[in-house]
């Protein structure tokens, strides 16, 4: 009797395994579709070339099924136009024709960026978005007197202006778009690509300095070398130094130390207790591993801290979270309202940068136990509707890519359309009403230059008032 049973056990276990087995490469087949390999040949010219490259992106939007189909109607109208055109484009003005057709999908996942073959000049700055503007936060040896200026225009333009084509070259929510398009504002061929820059060697920006005077600057372009890391827009909120960044560079430096979320910045996980509070504070900037470090490792051991320790109250900061595997935190966020006191609150800090999975843990986290969860910051870099999945394939000539998205997720509303569903959301299945900020708290200029951040210092106040007996913070 007892091998009959062994024997049925491993007979099931090998069924199961089969079953599962088939539908992850079922599930990976649809939702991961390959892109069609190119037909195109060596071009005649550049006109030829630019033909091929706008045949094969057809194909790749093709794929993308975030596209209603008015948009899809009028991104092939807009193809048919170009491949009309008797004359080949300048490159900077193809990329944003291109960016501009693709970004008619209104979706955030989807993208035409450059595949790292060639360099594109970038302005000898970067920059940061606040809530009272957009202001320098590293400059180049050349340009370092006008580090912590506000831009005010670029080009004659004013920068509101500016940033409004920049952001039609992206889908998405609207403060996803102005986030990217602040990281745009200092590529000079999307400047010349959207008419605002005269050429692709040089820009003229009006900015007005920390003694409140207003100059105009001409800023020329340059190539990195391939040696400088690519960091995110959100990177430039740091003042800490960027391993891998050329000596040239120089930082704004703010007039007290950074607040607790913005040190140790290029640390992609980090728990650890509140100093003067009973509460933990936890912060995730990506859903994958980074850095060398494990995401699975880290929520293990916090998960381990936060029973030991008991803790009255967590805040989770998933501001700078773009995103990967949302399988690494389902446990964790689902699990993590139980192990703080009945009474005690579980506090999410979002904000523009917050995206892809770093958006489906907060949703995680706030269906876990919506009455004791709050949202601070601003709103998550995306609707609670949109497509990711898909796949990315390089046009033949002009190097640019194509992310083409497959795969729905809806975190409102039950998904029941097999075809365009994301399966596995149906075995992780949750719902939110919103994930909008039950507080808006932005941060300013101001805010960052004291060393302070509103966001965390809400949060705080928060925790403490709900943590009777224990020690305010000063």
């Amino acid at each position: 009797m007892a091998r009959t049973i062994g024997v049925i056990a491993l007979g099931l276990i090998v069924f199961f395994g089969i079953v599962g087995t088939a539908f992850l490469v079922e599930m990976n087949h649809h939702f991961h579709p390959p892109a069609p390999i190119s037909t195109s040949t060596l071009p005649e010219n550049a006109l030829d070339a630019q033909r091929q490259d706008l045949r094969y992106f057809r194909q790749l939007i093709a794929l993308d099924r975030s596209f209603s189909a008015a948009d899809r109607a009028e991104a092939n109208r807009r193809l048919v136009a170009l491949e009309a055109l008797d004359t080949g484009m300048d490159k900077a003005h193809f990329r944003t024709s291109l960016m501009l057709i693709d970004a008619l999908a209104d979706n955030g996942h989807s993208r035409v960026e450059n595949d790292g073959r060639a360099s594109s000049p970038e302005l000898p700055i970067r920059v940061a978005a606040f809530s009272d503007g957009l202001y320098i936060m590293r400059a180049t040896d050349a340009s370092a007197d006008l580090l912590g200026s506000r831009v005010t225009a670029v080009d004659g333009q004013p920068v509101d202006t500016v940033m409004a084509k920049l952001q039609l070259l992206h889908g998405g929510a609207p403060q996803w778009r102005r986030l990217l398009a602040s990281q745009d504002l200092i590529s000079q061929d999307l400047l010349y690509g959207v008419d605002v820059a005269p050429d692709l060697q040089h820009s003229n920006w009006t900015v007005e300095t920390l003694a409140g005077k207003t100059i105009t600057r001409r800023l020329e372009a340059l190539t990195l070398p391939r040696s400088e890391p690519s960091v995110a827009v959100t990177r430039w909120l740091s003042s800490e130094r960027i391993a891998g960044m050329e000596e040239h560079w120089q930082t704004f430096e703010p007039e007290h130390a950074l607040p607790l979320s913005l040190t140790s910045f290029d640390i992609a996980f980090r728990s650890l207790p509140v100093p003067e509070t009973c509460t933990y504070f936890v912060q995730l900037k990506s859903n994958a591993d980074q850095g060398g470090l494990s995401i699975k490792a880290f929520l293990a051991s916090t998960d381990r801290q936060l029973r030991q320790a008991r803790p009255c109250n967590v805040i989770l900061d998933l501001r700078y979270n773009s995103g990967g595997d949302y399988l690494n935190t389902y446990r964790f966020a689902r699990n993590l309202p139980t192990l703080i006191p009945p009474e005690g609150k579980v506090i999410l800090l979002t904000g523009p940068a917050t995206f892809s999975a770093g958006i489906t843990t907060a949703a995680f986290v706030k269906h876990a136990d919506p009455g004791r969860v709050l949202i601070l910051g601003e709103p998550v870099g995306d609707r609670l509707q949109f497509f990711s999945e898909g796949g990315r394939a390089c046009l033949p000539n002009y190097p640019l890519c194509v992310a083409y998205e497959t795969g729905k997720h809806d975190y409102q509303h039950a998904c029941t359309d097999w075809d365009l569903c994301f399966w596995l959301n149906y075995f992780v299945q949750f719902r939110v009403k919103s994930l909008d900020p039950d507080e808006i708290v932005p941060m300013s200029f101001t805010d960052w230059r004291a060393g302070v951040d509103p966001v965390l210092e809400r949060a705080l106040a928060l925790t403490t008032a709900s943590s009777p007996g224990k020690q305010q913070r000063d």
